[in-house]
């Protein structure tokens, strides 16, 4: 008979796999909140075709077991020592698979593919979009609904699932006639793992990953039927919408002779706010990870606004529920780690030392657009480059200029929100991601907002914040209160340089920004 969990009585663990863009993770806890074990792999991303982003089903799964089994054995533990797992990815990436045999029919297609580049511009000059814009702009007028103040903005973008969901429908042979035999499932990264843990026993996902599809209502908390008709989404398809904690996601059954309840599913950002204890409404993280976001806890009812600051649900914990309002910058640590490739310095870990080798860029700015520029102008367009350089120029010049632009795109988010959320307020800003560890870039920030920003000891808050919901659900911790302990600050970063001087530099980027936007032209597909 199979083990399931830990027996009582004895030392437990807790297990939390973290999926993220470039790296599968897992760690081990003990109720100290100590990492007893861990086991990584980088993601192998492939780019098949201009603007193609994907990542190969068979091996991402070969990937989540190596660092389960590699982490456990890590620890020293059997598996019969987890309490139970947790589990957070990276949100919008997602996949088909045939129904009968769980054979992938796509490869997973990442957040940060441009494949359907032409569809956004089709559907966003639409009639049906324009004339849900304006029915929705004359309902607000009327009710005054924040609901309908959102819908009077609407625009498909790229890193909704539903544009390149669309796009597989219309160019992947062949699926529509399978989706009308009940021949193939869809589901996220999250939807995916659990379906592969649990030997295709449960297709489910939660609020979390379920709100930045395009065809979920976040004020209702269901998918928006309204959207799946527009779109033409067999609902068939979709899988079931859950809580973010709970015994919903079955048990993880890699592991012979152990059944090990998986009661935590999470979308990244939101663990991150969890773990870093944003559990009130304003608290502010920002993650600095392979992209930036800035993320803001709005309390028990999602926000709406017009400036490209979105409502998203955190998580939907027993009967609590909350929201976060979300910006986000695609281009964040790659760009650092491309300042590395072409030379500007050895390594990742000494940009921040050659940033502050100089004084100032020399009136040299960078513009961090790889994947186009999101918020607060949603060009996927635009492009990156260099602007004001000159024969005095040095490569130390060009990475405090990149870095710099990095902290910019930060500050345009928290503006973005200071003027659309003007009854959110918040004294300290906490940080998370690779890109943390990088001193310059905080200090700017800093610099930029007047908030102190806040380093923890631990970078890894997604992982620790889906252990964290798990461990209160199942009784791992006695309540998230008993989880502040566990936050240790390693640094706090207070503005020192003259405000005046910095925004001006603020401003000045922003003017250099504009000479890069709408650069790129889109091309019909071949």
């Amino acid at each position: 008979m199979s083990g399931c969990g830990a027996v009582m009585g004895e030392e437990e663990f807790i297990a939390a796999l973290d999926v993220g863009t470039t790296t599968v993770k897992c760690l081990i806890f003990d109720k100290a909140a100590r990492v007893r074990g861990q086991e990584a792999t980088p993601i192998r991303i492939e780019y098949p075709k201009p603007g193609w982003v994907e990542m190969d089903p068979d091996a991402l799964w070969y990937n989540v077991v190596y660092v389960l089994r590699g982490a456990i054995q890590d620890a020293g533990i059997s598996p019969g020592k987890l309490r139970c797992m947790s589990i957070t990815t990276q949100r919008s990436s997602f996949l088909f698979w045939d129904a009968n045999n769980n054979t992938p029919i796509t490869k997973i297609i990442s957040w940060k593919d441009l494949r359907a580049a032409e569809l956004v511009r089709r559907w966003n000059t639409c009639l049906y979009i324009r004339s849900f814009r304006l029915l929705c702009k004359f309902l607000y007028s009327i009710t005054k609904n924040k609901c309908y103040l959102s819908g009077s903005v609407l625009r498909v973008m790229n890193e909704l699932v539903v544009i390149r969901l669309l796009w597989v429908l219309e160019n992947v042979p062949g699926i529509r006639e399978k989706i009308a035999l009940n021949q193939v499932k869809f589901g996220t990264l999250d939807t995916f793992i659990i379906h592969k843990l649990t030997n295709g026993e449960k297709h489910v996902t939660d609020f979390s990953n379920a709100c930045v599809s395009g065809f979920f209502d976040p004020f209702v908390l269901s998918y928006a039927e309204w959207a799946l008709k527009m779109y033409r989404i067999p609902s068939s398809i979709l899988p079931k919408l859950v809580p973010s904690c709970g015994p919903h996601f079955g048990s993880c059954r890699i592991f012979p002779g152990f059944e090990v309840p998986i009661l935590a599913s999470v979308a990244d950002q939101s663990a991150s706010m969890f773990g870093s204890g944003g559990w009130g409404k304003g608290a502010v993280k920002v993650t600095l990870g392979t992209g930036a976001f800035l993320d803001v806890n709005t309390g028990t009812r999602p926000h709406s606004g017009v400036g490209g600051i979105y409502p998203l649900v955190g998580w939907k914990y027993g009967a609590e529920i909350a929201y976060i309002a979300e910006g986000q910058s695609k281009d964040n640590g790659n760009l650092v780690e491309w300042g590395r490739t072409i030379g500007l310095y050895n390594s990742v870990a000494e940009s921040s030392t050659v940033a502050e080798s100089v004084e100032d860029t020399n009136d040299t700015y960078f513009i961090p657009a790889f994947s186009g520029l999101q918020a607060p102008y949603n060009d996927m367009t635009a492009t990156s480059g260099f602007f004001g350089m000159s024969p005095t120029t040095t490569k130390a010049h060009l990475a405090r200029a990149l870095l710099e632009s990095l902290a910019f795109r930060v500050a345009q988010l928290l503006n973005i929100l200071q003027r659309e959320a003007s009854d959110i307020e918040f004294d300290h800003i906490k940080v998370d991601g690779g890109v943390a560890n990088n001193d310059f870039v905080l200090q700017t920030i800093a610099d930029l907002t007047g908030k102190p920003v806040i380093r923890p000891v631990c970078r890894d808050m997604t992982a620790l914040g889906c252990a964290f919901m798990a461990g209160v659900n199942c009784g791992f911790w006695s309540s998230r209160e008993d989880l502040l302990q566990f936050y240790r600050v390693e640094r706090i970063f207070h503005g020192v340089e003259d405000g005046v001087r910095i925004q001006v530099r603020f401003a000045e980027w922003e003017r250099a920004l504009e000479r890069f936007l709408k650069w790129r032209e889109i091309k019909e597909p071949s």
